[in-house]
């Protein structure tokens, strides 16, 4: 096997075909995953409860916290490297990442008794965590082939492994949880899932695996990596850490409630949002010298989002203040309702700052996304702890609401820096979805359909006379590529 063919490069015509490409793909198959997910989901949450579903996440909250000391940013340093890979670069990430890996995994077990004893995990819950450490092992395999297909923006390939493993998982919890397994049922979805997962991407993307330890390539690989590494720790110390303490404070039922009201929120996130801004970050990272190809991308890449995210909140919100009143299976969930509303004002707010950050990442600025992330952490543990206690779950989704006004500071710098216009980025999204709003709580007492489908034609329309001909311009890539597709 030539080393050169696993580190190509292409050039910035091929770039930007294979970012329109990939973010084509990513969002077709991002739809895909979140029907597989969504109505994993929707069968887990009718058949589960509160707790159970606060228990999972309780346990995953752990596995997450794990992987972001089992890189040291050394991943992002080889998606952001702007020379050629070298055999020695991928061996040495791969190297250091197992190292770390296999000690963090070690320690968990050392430590399991006491996190088994902090939080009264009974034998399945525990159970559940040691699947989930198995799962974080064979996923660390992954790291390095994963990347290699994201430099060169092969996010089909991606889309295709990620598809199989939420069939996978999803599959076997459902029917597991259907037979009243519980908490088990995620043990066998979550080891399934990441074998098959580690075989296809394998398969895809082969490389000589093994070990190094190149002092150079190191050297050069964290000049970029610790910076970004640093802010993953803040974040997942802003987000996964603080919940941990937040499980103590309200149980498990109160997570569960407010994880539900959060999932919801996040599915555009992660269908749209998550998609574009992978695709975004090598490309745009290849776009550094030419600052007003920059510019514009930017500007597209923010009203692409908006588009479509902002409709989408708003439709699962005003969905859900309806079939949780209407199907007796989800009653249960009407006290989460509230948190639904909140978090999804959030994430409307988190559509001016999450791609506005991986953009200063693709700069090389992650200095300044440090500043951001400190903040972030200070709000988090200041505000979800004392209003967790002061109003239980329902404080959590308070302070997450107050905190998301926070988006406008990162919003504002990256302006500054790039010099994109508000205006051609949000005016029409802002618009349409506030109609879009106001159509649907207008007509509520009409019904879930009449309700919902006013409001989407609302917010079509007024996409279509706001937007005009410049919005069909600029989805004419999108179109070509489908059409060459059929």
């Amino acid at each position: 096997m030539d080393p050169d063919s696993l580190v190509e490069d292409v050039d910035l015509n091929l770039v930007k075909s294979r970012a329109v490409r990939g973010m084509a793909t990513l969002t077709g198959g991002g739809v895909i995953l979140v029907l597989i997910s969504g109505l994993g989901v929707l069968l887990l949450t009718t058949y589960l409860g509160p707790k159970e579903f606060g228990l999972y996440g309780l346990v995953g909250n752990i596995i997450v916290i794990l992987g972001y000391f089992s890189d040291i940013g050394l991943a992002a340093s080889l998606i952001q490297k702007k020379d050629q890979l070298s055999v020695s670069d991928l061996r040495t990430t791969f190297t250091i990442q197992q190292a770390l890996v296999t000690t963090l995994v070690l320690l968990v077990f050392i430590f399991s008794g006491a996190i088994r004893n902090y939080y009264g995990l009974a034998n399945p819950e525990f159970s559940l965590l040691i699947a989930l450490l198995v799962s974080f092992f064979m996923s660390s395999l992954k790291s390095v082939p994963s990347v290699m297909l994201e430099r060169t923006l092969r996010f089909d390939l991606i889309m295709a492994v990620r598809i199989v493993e939420a069939l996978t998982f999803n599959i076997i919890a459902v029917i597991l949880a259907i037979r009243g397994m519980g908490v088990m049922s995620y043990v066998p979805a979550v080891l399934a899932q990441s074998l098959i997962g580690l075989i296809l991407i394998y398969i895809f993307k082969p490389w000589p695996v093994g070990l190094a330890f190149s002092v150079p390539s190191l050297k050069k690989l964290l000049k970029f990596g610790v910076p970004y590494q640093t802010n993953s720790l803040l974040a997942v110390a802003k987000d996964q850490v603080v919940n941990l303490f937040l499980w103590k404070i309200v149980g498990a039922a109160g997570m569960g409630l407010v994880s539900w009201g959060f999932y919801y929120s996040q599915i555009p996130q992660r269908l749209v949002m998550d998609n574009a801004t992978k695709v975004a970050f090598p490309a745009l990272s290849r776009m550094q010298s030419r600052p007003e190809e920059f510019r514009k991308s930017v500007e597209k890449l923010l009203q692409f989002i908006c588009l479509v995210i902002f409709p989408a909140l708003v439709g699962i919100a005003l969905a859900w203040s309806h079939l949780a009143f209407l199907v007796p299976k989800w009653f249960k969930w009407q006290p989460a309702l509230i948190s639904l509303y909140i978090y999804c004002f959030s994430a409307l707010l988190s559509c001016l700052s999450t791609p506005l950050t991986n953009t200063l990442y693709a700069l090389g600025k992650a200095k300044i996304n440090t500043g951001l992330m400190i903040m972030w952490l200070v709000l988090e543990w200041l505000l979800k702890p004392i209003l967790a206690v002061k109003f239980g779950y329902l404080g959590i989704a308070v302070a997450a609401g107050i905190i998301s006004f926070s988006s406008f500071v990162p919003f504002f710098i990256a302006k500054k820096i790039i010099g994109f216009s508000i205006s051609k980025s949000l005016k029409t999204s802002v618009i349409s979805a506030i109609l879009m709003v106001v159509t649907g709580v207008i007509l509520y007492h009409t019904g879930l359909v009449m309700a919902l489908l006013s409001a989407t034609v609302v917010y079509v329309m007024a996409v279509y006379f706001i937007g005009g001909r410049q919005l069909l311009a600029d989805i004419k890539p999108f179109y070509t590529h489908f059409r060459a597709k059929i």
